[in-house]
Parts: C-alpha cells; structure tokens; sequence
C-alpha cells in the first residue's frame, strides 16, 4: 500500500465520515467528548479542503483546552504537546504549499492525541499498527531486490507515518520507550545506505521493526517465530496485511485445537 493507503486508513480509524459541524454549537468546552467531537470536525473539514475552517475550529478548541485544563487534568509537559501539535497543525492548514496529505496527517496528530488523552482503553494509536509495520516490510524486501529507490521511498514513508503517531504515543508510553523508537526511526534515517549494502546494518532493521511490532500487536510466544522473522524470509509478500490477518487466524485455531482436545 502506498501514500494513498496511509490516508484512507485513517480515515477508517478515526470513523469521520458524514461528521456534522459541532463548533458553531459550542461557545466553550467542558469535557473530553466535546473536544472529540471537535477534532473529528477538523479532520472533515480538512478532508474536503476546508482548511480556513478546520484552522478555526482548531484555534477554538486549542484555546478552551487552555482554559479548563485543571478540568483535563492535565500534566504540564501534555499541556505543552497538546499546544505544540495543535499550533503546528494551524500552522499547517496556513501554509498553502503543503499538499493535502500533509495538512491531513497534521490534522491525524490532533485526532490521534486527543483519543490517547481521553482513553485509556484501545487507544486509536493501536489501530495504525499495519501501516507503521508496512515501510520495515517494503524496505526488507527492496533490500533483496536491490531496489535502492523504492528502500528510500519506504524510510521517508516511516518517517511521516512515526511523525503522525508520536505525540499519542507521548501520552501512552514512557520516555525510555520513546527514546528507544526515536533511535530505531534515526538510526534507518541515517544509515540507509550502509542498511542497503551490510548485513550488520541490517539486522538493525530487523531489530527495530521487531519493537515496533511489539508495541502495536499482543506480546508473542517467544517460542514461535518473529512475524516479521517469517515476513522477511518469505519472496513476493504483496499486502502484509492479508498475511498478519492469516497467521492471527491460524494461530488462534491452533489455541482452540488446545483448549478443545480432539477438534479438528
């Protein structure tokens, strides 16, 4: 999957379809389901090209969040995240250079840390997992086919796709484990062409796109073999998506086979 692929996902992830126009209802914010209610506007708003709107609602809400953030019981350094990502999203919507992918994936920063400010449970984070683990799949394989320029369309795609989903992960995870993602995502950055050519540098790779698998998908049996281990060993994977949905559903009737003796 490509760009294209990215953005439409997200658009499934953060269920905005048909989303009515909630900030001329609202003169302040009291709680986290209005300000959900108002990202969600933005993101619409900016899918149809709106973008003097969605800059407006954006401000609106940035501001209330201000206002009330002893209701939101929030951190000073998530007061600080929630007003960089917003005021860089603003920014974003301005900047009439900026391609609608872009000013998209700004407006999914915002979306995205919202729903990890305000739950706890499943955050909407998790659910882009397939797409983050899509350019360590694509490089693994462009290594093989010696396809120099395809590796480096894929790193720049990790690079914007880990841009769009760090500042919910902020919320989610602690430092030490942010710092280590930030390493693997510099680390393919700068040492792509030595990733290309050295087997050593590429068991770097390996290494990182294994954290990335643990952090999106349930902890693995570590007697089976690494998903991504069978991923890379395996020519001519076309939608890594099919196959993670495939070896989940095998998995899972293995288990039943155990819980049920004799069920075939």
């Amino acid at each position: 999957m490509k760009r294209v692929g990215w953005t439409v996902l997200i658009f499934c992830i953060v269920s905005l379809a048909a989303m009515p126009v909630y900030a001329s209802n609202h003169t302040t914010i009291k709680d986290w389901s209005e300000i959900n209610e108002l990202t969600s506007e933005i993101w619409e708003l900016g899918k149809i090209e709106r973008y003097n709107e969605a800059a407006d609602v954006l401000e609106f809400t940035s501001e209330n969040i201000t206002h009330i953030e002893d209701v939101l019981s929030l951190r000073p350094d998530q007061q600080r995240l929630v007003e960089y990502t917003f005021s860089d999203a603003i920014t974003s919507l301005q900047n009439p250079e900026w391609t609608k992918e872009k000013k998209l994936n700004k407006l999914t920063e915002v979306r995205l840390l919202v729903d990890a400010l305000q739950t706890n449970y499943e955050p909407l984070w998790k659910k882009t997992g397939l797409m983050m683990l899509e350019p360590f799949i694509t490089m693994e394989k462009e290594i093989g086919d010696q396809n120099s320029t395809a590796f480096h369309q894929a790193a720049n795609l990790l690079l914007e796709r880990y841009e769009t989903v760090r500042p919910a992960l902020m919320v989610d995870l602690s430092p030490d484990k942010i710092e280590k993602l930030d390493e693997h995502v510099s680390y393919v950055d700068t040492n792509r062409i030595k990733i290309l050519t050295d087997a050593e540098h590429q068991k770097h790779l390996e290494a990182a796109a294994a954290d990335f698998e643990a952090l999106f998908f349930a902890k693995k049996d570590n007697s089976e073999p690494s998903l991504f281990w069978l991923i890379f060993s395996i020519g001519g994977i076309i939608s890594s998506t099919l196959f993670y949905v495939g070896w989940r559903k095998y998995k899972g009737d293995k288990e039943e086979e155990l819980r049920v003796p004799g069920k075939r």
